[in-house]
């Protein structure tokens, strides 16, 4: 028979598992409410960009943009951590199963050490993922350095981000969005355009940078976010299932400590007939 020193050693050790789960939820369901205010300013950015290149391309008609075509990358958001489910299992295969046939794919960009074990094509790089909203801008820095080199050199033309969109907690869909090349709407040529001291090409060229700078930060967040909505779920029912097991073995500790209560009766009735039959 179990005894009630027995189940309090197991609640106590739920009681200390539950600590751990209660912490990482707190961290997730932070990391959840930052990136969510900062998707929105990300994206509101992304708009006033295409607006500037608008207007470069609306008051200096004979500046245009213009990208090759051919060699691509595609860069992948997982994580690093896990606790996370099919987060970098589904991204990873929908995404190669979307290129296997294409014979321009130069190669995949990584970033998460978990994708990395998922993604089986090539790669021409792996990158950590972000444990904390504040180490996004330099992760995407160096990022984005590594990208320009490429595209640079010739070694890419045509850059696509791939990441899971954010839908509610626990909830996300594999995105694809093609980065370069990209078309902007040409709006009404302005007959008097602004008087600059910098060329209209290194205006544009500038706000091309900024430009894939705002994708590939966004979709740091974005896969970021997902990523903690997942976690986050998981942490609840994992609080969820504690509770109930502390639960369960709080009836059990009752049980039992009503029979250890009943035997230890027994025992003191045997002993005091014990005692009275040798009276």
């Amino acid at each position: 028979m179990k005894s009630t020193k027995e189940i309090e050693l197991k609640i106590k050790k739920f009681e200390d598992i539950g600590k751990i789960v209660l912490s990482m939820k707190s961290i997730a369901s932070l990391n959840v409410q930052k990136a969510q205010h900062l998707i929105n300013g990300i994206r509101d950015f992304e708009e006033e960009i295409v607006k500037g290149v608008q207007k470069v391309l609306s008051f200096f008609p004979e500046v245009q943009l213009s990208f090759k075509k051919g060699k691509k990358t595609v860069i992948v958001y997982g994580s690093d951590q896990g606790l996370c489910g099919l987060f970098n299992e589904k991204i990873g295969k929908d995404i190669q199963e979307r290129f296997k046939d294409d014979k321009e794919l130069e190669g995949f960009i990584v970033v998460g050490k978990k994708l990395d074990d998922v993604i089986t094509g090539k790669k021409l790089k792996t990158f950590q993922a972000p444990v904390d909203y504040e180490s996004i801008y330099s992760y995407a820095s160096e990022l984005i350095e590594f990208i320009s080199e490429l595209y640079v050199s010739g070694i890419i033309n045509e850059i696509y981000v791939a990441y899971n969109q954010f839908m509610g907690i626990g909830k996300y869909r594999p995105v694809l969005k093609k980065v370069i090349p990209f078309e902007i709407e040409r709006k009404a040529v302005y007959r008097f355009p602004p008087i600059t001291d910098i060329e209209p090409e290194a205006i544009l060229s500038n706000l091309i940078i900024e430009y894939i700078f705002a994708h590939i930060y966004r979709s740091y967040l974005e896969s970021f976010l997902s990523e903690n909505g997942v976690r986050l779920m998981n942490m609840n029912n994992a609080s969820k299932s504690i509770e109930k097991s502390i639960n369960r073995l709080e009836v059990e500790k009752n049980y039992y400590r009503q029979e250890e209560i009943t035997d230890e009766i027994q025992e003191i009735i045997s002993a005091y007939k014990v005692l009275v039959g040798e009276k």
